[in-house]
């Protein structure tokens, strides 16, 4: 995760921190572009509790929506939570780059040793 996007996954862990914002992702992540009704429907969630939790979402750029006629369709986006799951394994692991190796990793005990000198 780069220092750009550090920020947004504040955001990113804000919107994953409600249970049913968590069951909305479930739901999307096997199925593409569904309805807000539908999914206020598959899910129990009365139309004016879901736009409030789909609004978090949309704004931590966990879903993205799109406008067909009068409905609101929904999909997940999963770009920036990979991105986080990338920045929680460098926590984890003690890396600042979670791409990669880190650069300032702990030395180890044991110093170089340079090759044994042959006797004259």
């Amino acid at each position: 995760m780069t220092r750009n996007n550090e920020g947004r996954a504040g955001g990113v862990f804000d919107a994953l921190a409600h249970p049913t914002r968590r069951e909305i992702l479930r739901y999307l992540r096997t199925r593409d572009y569904v309805r807000a009704g539908a999914l206020g429907d598959a899910l129990g969630v009365v139309p004016s509790t879901l736009s409030g939790h789909l609004r978090v979402l949309r704004d931590a750029g966990l879903v993205e929506s799109r406008r067909r006629g009068t409905e609101i369709q929904y999909r997940v986006q999963l770009t920036l939570l990979d991105e986080a799951i990338l920045l929680l394994q460098g926590l984890r692991s003690g890396t600042h780059d979670p791409a990669g190796p880190a650069a300032d990793a702990a030395p180890t005990d044991a110093a170089p040793t340079a090759p044994p000198e042959e006797a004259p």
